[in-house]
């Protein structure tokens, strides 16, 4: 029944955090590589700790290919072995990349302590989750002689023994309360760090936040407690584990993209500057446009002026001379007048028309017949 199968649920949470965390620390590779040109210890950690989860996410999806999420009785006995072998390696793939992961935020809140006592603190945590974590891989990877007997135990084809399951299952609390722990330390640490830096309250506020995302995986720690009886559960191991499975991916997942987030300062300020670049460009080039427009209708305007008066001067050429001319015509003659005189005064250049050729620009005097 598909209300019995928590497969898909945890593929789906699987593959989520997988791509997020591939995402956000290749961003953190290009922050750190190409903007900084610092590529650091605790940059080299992140991409460990992201190929730590790649592989615990490929084994959990090889667990759901032979049945995990179902219940046992679903599942074909075959592939129970190779489905408790996933599990195995992934119990110790997680408890690695939990490892690393704290490593990653401690180094980087090294960085920028400068006082002693976070220096002191920064160690005694990071010297405590590492003696526990070796000491719980040793557990989980030994629990069984031989190993094999881990994954076969169920099918009565080898014999063997494991240690008692309430070690295992007092080392994963264990194991857990310390991880919590280390996160609350390592996220408290970065308020006291700015506590006394000359900043505003807004800014304080906001570079805690900052610097503390790297332990947000804590919240899904505490989650994952009260699933931890799952992880000896022999009854229906297949189907009970789920959750168990689910949180322990989302814990790690959440602290690998949390902690790169914490390096994108630089990349969003790149972004802020370039959007503000590219706004002013386009101001520009609008006051530019604006500019070429009105300088094109200014000149246009200048241009058709210029030719209309051109055009009229060349229209009507005779309007200048041909009031003297026609005086000239005028003097002496008893029939004729000046421009003034006459309503029309293209007129006297019609009478005068057939008697001078107005194309000549010399005025040309013309003798009047005398009468008698």
């Amino acid at each position: 029944m598909a209300a019995d199968d928590r497969g898909p649920e945890l593929a789906a949470v699987t593959m989520t955090f997988l791509g997020l965390s591939v995402v956000v620390v290749a961003l953190r590779c290009y922050v750190k590589k190409c903007l900084l040109k610092s590529f650091r210890a605790e940059d080299g950690l992140a991409v460990a700790t992201m190929a730590c989860f790649i592989l615990y996410s490929t084994l959990v999806m090889l667990s759901i290919r032979h049945g995990a999420g179902k219940r046992i009785g679903d599942v074909p006995r075959e592939n129970i072995p190779e489905l408790l072998k996933m599990r195995w390696a992934g119990e110790l793939v997680y408890v690695a990349t939990s490892l690393l992961l704290k490593f990653t935020v401690a180094l980087f809140l090294l960085r920028i302590c400068s006082r002693r006592w976070q220096r002191v603190v920064i160690y005694t945590v990071l010297g405590v989750c590492f003696v526990f974590h070796v000491f719980y891989i040793f557990i989980v990877a030994f629990q069984c002689q031989p190993l094999a007997y881990f994954w076969m135990r169920h099918t009565g084809l080898m014999e063997g023994r494991c240690v008692d399951a309430e070690l295992i299952e007092g080392s994963t609390y264990a194991a857990t309360a310390i991880n919590a722990v280390a996160d609350w330390v390592l996220g408290l640490l970065p308020i006291a760090l700015v506590w006394h830096l000359e900043l505003s309250r807004r800014s304080k506020v906001l570079v805690a936040f900052i610097l503390a995302l790297g332990s947000v995986a804590s919240a899904a720690t505490v989650v994952r407690i009260p699933f931890v009886w799952q992880l000896t559960h022999d009854r229906d191991y297949t189907y009970e584990f789920a959750d168990m499975a689910i949180w322990s991916t989302v814990e790690n997942g959440l602290g690998l993209t949390a902690s790169s987030i914490a390096t994108f300062r630089p990349l969003f300020r790149k972004v802020r500057e370039s959007t503000r670049t590219g706004t002013g460009a386009a101001s520009q080039r609008c006051s530019s446009e604006q500019w070429s427009a009105e300088q094109w209708s200014s000149e246009r305007w200048s241009s058709e002026r210029w030719s209309s008066e051109r055009w009229s001067s060349q229209r009507w050429p005779s309007q200048r001379w041909s009031e003297p001319v026609v005086a000239v015509v005028a003097v002496g003659g008893a029939h004729s007048r000046t421009a003034s005189e006459t309503s029309n005064p293209y007129q006297h250049y019609r009478m005068a028309d057939h008697r001078y050729s107005l194309r000549a620009p010399e005025r040309t005097k013309v003798t009047p017949k005398r009468h008698g």
